[in-house]
């Protein structure tokens, strides 16, 4: 989605030389948070983050959530889960650090109760890679190389739910018109 954003801009401004950077080095959200404080980034595509009052969050897209389960686990037979089905069997979770954790963390509070979590990572498609060798299920977003994988991806049907995905910037301080102006591009192509 975000090259998708940057070659339209880049496209509609093609009389501007305007040279963008690329930085993903871990893609946690707690990290790119703290790249826009110290000004070493001018803005951030990422989870939401509460009680982060110098950061402006414009929500740019929905992100489906779904199960993943392991190729010949009991549940892969299934099209759409109640995700509290879920709670007796071991799960892959995410890293305190990362973004998604809140978001699973509520959506399992919201089944009232919480699952068993044997390991724990920070990325998504670690998470999948460890599902695909049987080390549990795992909610993730739906993502394109879940298609590769040895899992099957399940639709959450209850409990409701919704998760968005975020353009961060810093609040109150100098932007160029650029920045702007990419920001404001940005806002009127979201996927909501």
């Amino acid at each position: 989605m975000v090259p998708k954003l940057v070659r339209g801009f880049l496209d509609e401004h093609s009389d501007k030389h305007i040279d963008f950077r690329f930085h993903n080095s871990t893609g946690l959200t707690m990290d790119m948070i703290q790249g826009l404080k110290d000004r070493r980034y001018d803005v951030a595509f990422c989870s939401y983050v509460e009680q982060e009052p110098t950061i402006e969050f414009i929500p740019i897209a929905k992100q489906e959530l779904v199960l993943i389960v392991p190729e010949g686990h009991p549940l892969e037979s299934r099209d759409s889960i109640d995700l509290k089905e879920t709670l007796q069997y071991p799960q892959v979770g995410f890293s305190t650090r990362s973004g998604l954790h809140r978001v699973i963390k509520k959506l399992f509070e919201k089944c009232g109760g919480h699952p068993e979590v044997v390991c724990s990572v920070e990325e998504d498609e670690a998470v999948a890679g460890l599902v695909g060798a049987g080390f549990g299920v795992a909610v993730v977003p739906r993502m394109p190389i879940l298609d590769y994988m040895p899992v099957k991806p399940i639709q959450i049907a209850k409990p409701s739910w919704e998760r968005n995905f975020y353009m961060a910037t810093l609040k109150n301080v100098y932007q160029a018109p650029v920045i702007q102006a990419f920001k404001t591009y940005v806002a009127e192509h979201a996927d909501l």
